[in-house]
């Protein structure tokens, strides 16, 4: 493919020609748990509960490495050892400054990510490394996997650019990072780049043609750890030139995703960009919504129906990044049932707290229903549902309520079964409260503010009497370093691995060589044979 032949045309050690071999190799060279997946949250009820359930969806599809959970705009007594507690295997906490004001002391919590990132990449107790970096959204859940050499099935690769598909890949590697399409499109072409980037610099020369192909794209972002480190420091600086640069002309949630464009593009790191990662909104192309559409033709993974435990390796998105709300229509004189993230009790992991089941309210009165009513009402022939656009709206709305809520609630009662004490409250009656049913006040982004909060009440005596201070928190954190420290430094391995860099570098460059030149060789051998040796006549 034309993008890796210009990767390794900047290396003259390695020949053109040899870069999809070279390519398929190093993907093939990489463990399923090479990878470390990150989120940015802030330390509110409203992303905690969104912060476990991710993890817990990671685990319930088999996702292997590691997860970084970035914590910024922390009060000092922060319950540090409440964010940290996860059944996920490697999950680590990382904490940051506060980043979510800008210089004329406005909330704009959108500094949080890109700086965030950029903190934890450079300042990671231990140090980050494996070879892939990924980074979400924390409200988004798992349906299967993500893979340093992407999914097993490359018939489930969706790809609606310009190129090729056979010449895409979704392996991540150096110099090749992909992500997921996003109807951004490409204004950031229009930006006073110089004034950001820099003069000169190679985001100034990127096209509107060239922004909607590589750099349309939102989480997950999937680049080589060498490639995040470039682009994460780029995008945290870029951030806050686009708002002092293009002021507030750009949305607020765009300025960061911008940024990130102008990021990779400075550093000449064009993304393919994919759309069988994730689904999100059911009015959008783009996404992985054709697995969906045409379930019964794939997976016929139906979680209203079924078990919201997908099949391995089955033709759906590999992530869901829940949106605002979705409806599908129950009880149209009172709205209609909706899930909806921002009607969530903050306090849903507490061990004494119901779990949310199938009430919503959304100030109109109570609906009550059932993930098969969800569905029946969803798939019928006179369906309504929020902001309906096609036929398939309803069904997608559905199968997102069902699969997201679902893995909700597995999470909630697998957290409590771990972490509390026995008799812990197992009901599932609690309802889905809009802010002002719950009695609370909004952030300026619709968030509900002092709703119940998570206590200690209930967990087991080791959970409830831990340590959660900050300090407390980083002394664990650099007590594991100096154990991956001492388990990777056995031997004096680290000191011959650096002395041995620059021979490696030849041999690699002698074994490209080989693995392109010596079928070749073979090949020329078998035709002179055929030609010369093996006799004249019309059979030759």
């Amino acid at each position: 493919p034309p993008n890796l032949i210009n990767n390794a045309t900047r290396d003259a050690r390695v020949p053109p020609f040899a870069a999809p071999v070279l390519a398929a190799l190093f993907a093939l060279g990489l463990e399923d748990d090479d990878i470390h997946i990150v989120f940015s949250t802030d330390c509110g009820g409203y992303q905690n509960w969104q912060a476990e359930a991710l993890a817990y969806s990671a685990l319930m599809v088999g996702q292997k490495g590691h997860i970084t959970r970035i914590v910024s705009n922390c009060p000092d007594d922060a319950d540090w050892a409440m964010m940290r507690r996860s059944n996920f295997p490697n999950y680590h906490v990382h904490i940051t400054p506060k980043f979510d004001l800008d210089d004329g002391r406005e909330y704009f919590p959108y500094y949080n990510k890109p700086l965030g990132v950029d903190h934890w990449i450079k300042n990671a107790v231990p140090p980050v490394t494996q070879s892939v970096v990924v980074l979400l959204d924390p409200d988004m859940v798992f349906v299967q996997p993500l893979r340093p050499d992407g999914v097993k099935n490359k018939d489930n690769v969706l790809y609606t650019g310009r190129q090729n598909k056979e010449d895409v890949s979704d392996a991540v590697r150096e110099g090749h990072p992909v992500g997921q399409q996003y109807l951004i499109g490409s204004s950031w072409v229009n930006f006073k780049r110089d004034l950001i980037c820099g003069a000169g610099s190679p985001c100034t020369t990127v096209d509107h043609a060239s922004a909607n192909e590589h750099y349309a794209l939102g989480p997950p972002y999937l680049l080589h750890r060498e490639d995040a480190k470039k682009v994460f420091d780029a995008w945290a600086k870029y951030v806050i030139k686009v708002r002092e640069v293009q002021g507030k002309s750009v949305a607020d949630m765009l300025s960061e995703m911008y940024a990130y464009c102008l990021g990779a593009a400075h550093h000449e790191l064009p993304h393919t960009r994919l759309d069988h990662f994730m689904v999100s909104n059911h009015r959008a192309d783009g996404e992985g919504w054709e697995f969906i559409d045409k379930l019964e033709d794939y997976s016929n993974h139906n979680p209203c129906l079924g078990s919201h435990h997908p099949p391995e390796d089955a033709a759906l998105p590999l992530l869901v990044h829940y949106p605002g709300e979705v409806i599908p229509i129950i009880d149209p004189k009172k709205g209609g049932w909706k899930f909806h993230k921002k009607h969530m009790p903050y306090n849903i992991f507490d061990c004494k707290a119901k779990i949310p089941g199938w009430t919503s309210d959304d100030g109109n009165g109570a609906i009550t229903t059932t993930p098969e009513l969800i569905w029946k009402t969803a798939t019928s022939p006179a369906s309504k549902c929020s902001n309906k656009h096609t036929d398939t709206d309803c069904k997608r709305q559905a199968w997102v309520a069902c699969q997201v809520h679902k893995t909700i609630q597995e999470a909630i009662l697998a957290y409590k079964d771990s972490f509390c004490e026995e008799g812990y409250n197992k009901d599932m009656d609690g309802s889905l409260l809009h802010p002002r049913v719950m009695g609370v006040k909004t952030d300026p982004y619709g968030a509900p503010l002092g709703a119940t909060k998570q206590t200690r009440n209930g967990l087991k005596p080791k959970y409830r009497d831990e340590d959660g201070s900050k300090e407390y928190h980083l002394r664990l954190q650099r007590a594991e370093a100096m154990a991956v420290k001492m388990k990777g430094a056995g031997g004096g391995a680290a000191d011959e691995e650096a002395d041995g860099e620059a021979d490696g570098e030849e041999e690699n460059t002698l074994v490209a060589y080989a693995v392109v030149l010596a079928p070749a060789a073979i090949g020329m051998l078998l035709l002179f044979y055929r030609l010369v040796i093996g006799g004249k006549g019309k059979e030759n």
